[in-house]
């Protein structure tokens, strides 16, 4: 029998380069009001706290801007994830920005620390920066990097100053365990991948992760590369999905911060919901970057609604 559901709130955006993502989980909540859909009807929704963004940041640390607010915020997001683990919920994260996804796999990790945690990343981009390799500075393109503790220095185009480095040190030990590396590079699937730096690319290529780029996509169907994906990750005891609403073509994924074209379409979406929400060792799954800002009439938001309303329903 599944879980309960517990829906997490982390609004973050400390690691954006555009305002607004922290705006996307309420966005999802009165979409979903607004269509008299009740998903989130008699469900625990809980707003993780201290997650204010500085609004006149000085970028004393320009390779990991705001670095700083982003530490305390992500501890937060960390400590409710394996909070809700805990009292054996399935937590259901509607986050900010991709930044968040360092804190919810920081807490899946001090839950399940002596066990393998596997990710799935549905995004547009591999989000692999480093400090030393950012062209933006932008946090969540560095998300699975300090997950993952690949600095890429072979690959460096950055010097950061010594105090970026030692808040990246402790980003990268995030969690009360200070566990790290979080994940192995074998235990990652990429689906959707197709914007990215040659410094990232470096990296895949260098420790072989799995990547399902658009034309595997196209020629495999989406069904095989789900079924590819979780056969690739067979050995892991726990996985954590993240979906970014980048990953979806640009036809349906406007309102966001990079969105990109030759994405997931509409059924191949809706599959990846219904093929990976219940399984039986997905232990949290992540909505992100939906910022209605950069949006018309809602329509990013409206689109989140409709794929977990293919999942929660039933629920």
């Amino acid at each position: 029998m599944a879980r309960e559901i517990k829906i997490l709130e982390a609004a973050s955006e400390n690691g954006a380069g555009k305002r607004g993502a922290s705006l996307g989980p309420r966005a999802v909540f009165l979409q979903a009001r607004e269509d008299k859909c009740d998903i989130f009807k008699d469900r625990i929704w809980e707003t993780i706290p201290n997650l204010v963004l500085n609004l006149q940041p000085e970028f004393n640390t320009p390779y990991a801007k705001n670095i700083e607010n982003l530490l305390p915020a992500l501890a937060e997001v960390a400590n409710h994830v394996e909070a809700t683990l805990q009292d054996d919920y399935f937590p259901l994260i509607l986050s900010g920005d991709h930044s968040n996804a360092i804190g919810s796999v920081s807490g899946i990790r001090n839950f399940f620390h002596d066990e393998k945690v596997g990710v799935i990343w549905i995004d547009a981009h591999y989000d692999l920066h480093s400090p030393f390799t950012t062209p933006s500075g932008n946090i969540h393109g560095m998300a699975l990097n300090a997950l993952l503790d690949k600095d890429n220095l072979e690959n460096k185009i950055n010097q950061p100053a010594q105090l970026t480095e030692d808040y990246w040190e402790k980003l990268k030990k995030l969690g009360n365990r200070g566990i790290c590396p979080k994940i192995m590079p074998d235990d990652i699937v990429f689906i959707g991948v197709r914007d990215f730096e040659k410094q990232e690319a470096a990296l895949v290529e260098k420790y072989g992760i799995k990547t399902f780029h658009p034309q595997d996509i196209r020629n495999l169907g989406i069904a095989q590369v789900l079924a590819d994906a979780l056969e690739h990750l067979s050995a892991c005891d726990h996985l954590y999905i993240s979906f970014d609403v980048d990953s979806q073509d640009t036809s349906v994924s406007m309102g966001t911060g990079t969105p990109v074209p030759d994405g997931l379409l509409p059924p191949e979406a809706e599959m990846v919901f219904t093929t990976l929400f219940h399984h039986p060792k997905v232990v949290a799954f992540e909505i992100t970057e939906i910022n209605p800002l950069l949006d018309t009439q809602n329509r990013m938001a409206k689109s989140v609604v409709k794929l977990l309303s293919c999942v929660l329903q039933a629920e």
